[in-house]
């Protein structure tokens, strides 16, 4: 890692860290935060309640954006609300929708956009945005683009994020690799990673080149990389989707790469990974070079590098995350919004606005970058001090800032707009494991996985419409 932390030696890296953020989610990240301010609430005061699921690193910036917010002034107050993984907190809020306490405002992934907007529980951010023209010159075109449907802001693009890869600098030096020209597609990949394979004189594993996990979220990526549409009708955005396009060449490319890095021992595969923590472990433990992960995971990453533990000499790399042989080079986008629920009486619905309005403040924009990984929707918060300081002290932050305003703004860089997405990425990532447990083949896995999707694609569009 460059700059005056640049390497640290002797660190089990990410252990503590990502022990502490396993931890974290399994507890709930400490529950419910009052966000501190007054003691009590003044007859004036409007009290609202913000639902999310960060935990480390990214729970204690939240934290201090939100009682330093608090603390400024007497008219709202903010009640932060920890709900559990962001699947989770999704599960709670539409079992509460049909009858139960809702948030004023629920911080949630991309993935869950659609199903919010048909859900008609939402009031769009345009209308406050119209009410006082508030104006979007200075914010990211994608992130506003991501939320746009119809021709309206459905909610405020607040911690965007790019997909990347993480490796140690140092066992890339270790096997003749250069540090500094990291893979940049998926064959480059392979061939670094079987450089990086050890095994010890009985011929077992000891370590490969990736960690890698089930998921059905690089599929996602590695279709946007390489500037593929993920569902038909412009993945969403010019018309409702009908049905997924992901089991084209560029899919069926990147299912055989994963089958074949695995079952070949130049990858391990860690399983299942909700907290994400098991890949980062893996590498930081010896047991891999290299990992995929997100910018939003960066603050974790660096603070864990900070405390010096033993017995694995890690310098942290990042790059864009490759993808299949002619791509586009650049990442897409996703992150995470910030919604306003109506069924809360205007005053709270304009106070979740008057707080939003202040989160999004180039000032607290750049705080939030800084604490957390997760990249400013607000373009000039990257020329705030906390910005400049952080991308100096950990020259990764400028990587992953510099690959999120250099991606494109193209219906296949932003990824799909689909009802059902968060149960079909379920179905890819069971594809993924009925070929990587099991023994069915890629293609047969990815094209059946399609046809699932399909199905509950045409369910779904069949009760809404």
């Amino acid at each position: 890692m460059a700059g005056k932390r640049g390497r640290v030696s002797k660190v089990s890296v990410l252990l503590a860290a990502f022990g502490l953020w396993l931890a974290l989610s399994a507890c709930g990240g400490g529950g419910e935060e009052e966000g501190n301010g007054a003691e009590a609430i003044s007859g004036g005061t409007v009290q609202i309640t913000m639902w999310h699921s960060e935990t480390a690193a990214n729970l204690d910036t939240i934290e201090g954006l939100v009682r330093r917010y608090n603390d400024s002034q007497s008219e709202v107050r903010v009640k932060l609300a920890y709900q559990g993984t962001d699947d989770e907190e999704m599960a709670k809020l539409v079992a509460s929708l049909r009858g139960g306490e809702v948030p004023t405002i629920a911080y949630l992934a991309e993935i869950h956009a659609q199903r919010l907007i048909d859900s008609g529980a939402i009031t769009p951010v345009q209308e406050f945005i119209d009410r006082e023209k508030y104006d979007l010159s200075d914010f990211d075109e994608k992130a506003v683009k991501y939320y746009t449907l119809d021709g309206k802001l459905w909610a405020m693009p607040f911690a965007m994020a790019v997909p990347m890869l993480y490796f140690n600098k140092i066992t890339f030096r270790e096997v003749g690799l250069d540090p500094e020209k990291p893979p940049k597609d998926l064959e480059e990949l392979r061939e670094a990673s079987e450089k990086m394979v050890k095994r010890d004189a009985n011929g077992n594993l000891i370590r490969a080149g990736m960690a890698i996990d089930i998921t059905g979220w690089y599929l996602d990526l590695t279709l946007e990389e390489h500037g593929d549409l993920y569902a038909n009708n412009d993945n969403g955005r010019a018309g409702r989707a009908t049905q997924v396009l992901f089991n084209g060449p560029t899919g069926q490319a990147f299912f055989q790469w994963w089958h074949d890095m695995v079952k070949d021992e130049v990858a391990i595969n860690v399983g299942r990974n909700p907290t994400g923590a098991d890949t980062f472990l893996t590498v930081g433990v010896g047991r891999a070079g290299m990992t995929f992960g997100s910018s939003a995971a960066l603050r974790s990453v660096v603070d864990v590098l900070e405390r010096g533990l033993q017995n694995v000499e890690m310098e942290l790399g990042v790059a864009n995350q490759p993808g299949v042989a002619g791509g586009t080079g650049l990442p897409g986008i996703y992150g995470r919004a910030l919604w306003i629920l109506k069924s809360h009486p205007k005053a709270e619905q304009d106070a979740a606005w008057k707080f939003i309005k202040w989160l999004m403040e180039p000032e607290q924009q750049a705080e939030w970058y800084s604490g957390s990984g997760y990249l400013p929707a607000r373009v000039s918060a990257f020329e705030m001090p906390a910005a400049k300081e952080v991308e100096a002290e950990y020259p990764q932050f400028k990587i992953a800032a510099d690959l999120y305003l250099a991606a494109p703004s193209t219906p296949a860089s932003l990824g799909p707009l689909l009802g059902p997405f968060i149960d079909i990425r379920e179905i890819v990532a069971s594809a993924v494991e009925e070929m990587l447990v099991g023994d069915k083949d890629p293609i047969d896995a990815i094209n059946d996985a399609a046809k699932e999707a399909n199905a509950l694609i045409e369910e779904y569009n069949r009760r809404v419409q």
